[in-house]
């Protein structure tokens, strides 16, 4: 996988409204979420006569009321503009034992859709999906358009700030994504030094700690931090927030830090690339292996960055699944004009156009 091709801004607004109504069998698999942003593509979409419309629902074992309340107001409307070309199924995240099944569950969802027709164009629109399940659908269709000559198509639109009023919950139980293993499984591995990539977010220090002995104490930490950011202090802030971490229980000092775009995927993808292959080169050069490990937390776009970097370079990812929500005020309408960041980023470059 070369690096993929990518638009942003109004250039994802014209290539949609551009393409997708005269393209071929078209399958669009999006989430019924809650956030402000998430029906801004399916109606951007809606005219499409050749797409099959396809929602995954998330389910959780910790979500307030007013949350699924928000999410089934949104199924509605949904309905009411796609009519039959729309399709709903529930995904279970988290399983009896509490394992995370989210990607598991998704990638067998989509299995089931692909058997329906054979399309030309495949979209995901990862505004209202979880990492969990958006990660695993990704790598599996990537896979699956070798030998199909499907065209991915990856969409994204966010808003310049996460909701205030929600935080997310995450679970106690560290574990590998699903389709994201990398070499940790093999011998090799065991002898490999180990570097850690991980998305610094506000108030994730607990779980970026567990994160951390749950990966025995990895060798090297490079955190991500978002600079150019809207907030030009919020790089600063995040240091200074998560100090004892970074700086005490990890012994990184700010040589090891790796500043990328707040909001573009693009440049966080380049910045992983471009460690991850110095890294290789500088260790095989005295003979020892590597082993570069993800850790995407926080906001959307970084975390599509790191995932474009896990797909060229088969790494693993390392995470803790989202298992609730807790509501601190009102949840905000959804967006009816236009998200502050649109991305849209082709997995395969390569396919068959005949």
């Amino acid at each position: 996988m070369n690096e993929p091709s990518s638009l942003s801004g109004d250039d994802v607004t014209e290539f949609v409204q551009h393409y997708f109504p005269t393209a071929g069998p078209t399958l669009f698999i999006g989430n019924i979420g809650f956030g402000p942003d998430v029906l801004y593509f399916p109606l951007l979409l809606q005219g499409s006569a050749n797409t099959d419309f396809r929602f995954m629902l998330e389910r959780r074992p910790s979500v307030p009321a007013p949350i699924d309340a928000m999410a089934t107001a949104r199924q509605k409307e949904l309905a009411q503009v796609l009519g039959e070309s729309m399709q709903v199924a529930e995904v279970p995240v988290i399983a009896d034992d509490g394992a995370p099944v989210a990607g598991r569950s998704a990638c067998a969802q989509v299995h089931r859709w692909l058997r329906e027709r054979e399309y030309k164009d495949i979209v995901v629109d990862a505004t209202g999906m979880s990492r969990g399940t958006c990660f695993p659908i990704v790598k599996q269709l990537r896979e699956i358009s070798t030998q199909s000559g499907a065209r991915i198509h990856l969409l994204i639109a966010d808003t310049a700030a996460p909701i205030e009023t929600v935080r997310s919950v995450s679970s106690d139980r560290a574990d590998w994504m699903h389709g994201f293993h990398g070499a940790v499984e093999t011998d090799d591995s065991a002898k490999a030094l180990r570097l850690w990539v991980v998305q610094l977010a506000e108030k994730h220090g607990g779980s970026m700690q567990t994160l951390f002995k749950e990966l025995g104490t990895p060798d090297e930490v490079c955190p991500i931090i978002p600079f150019p950011s809207e907030n030009p202090r919020r790089g600063d802030d995040l240091l200074f927030e998560l100090r004892s971490y970074w700086l005490d229980e990890w012994g990184e000092t700010p040589l090891s830090l790796i500043h990328a775009h707040e909001s573009d995927p693009m440049d966080v993808y380049r910045s992983i690339a471009a460690l991850h292959r110095a890294r290789q080169e500088a260790l095989q050069g005295a003979g020892l292996p590597s082993l570069t490990i993800l850790s995407p937390i926080g906001r959307r776009l970084p975390g599509i960055g790191m995932l474009l970097a896990a797909l060229e370079f088969d790494l693993p990812m390392f995470y803790l699944e989202t298992v609730g929500y807790e509501l601190l005020g009102e949840l905000p309408a959804a967006t009816q004009g236009t998200p502050a960041h649109r991305w849209h980023i082709q997995l395969n470059t390569h396919v068959d156009d005949s």
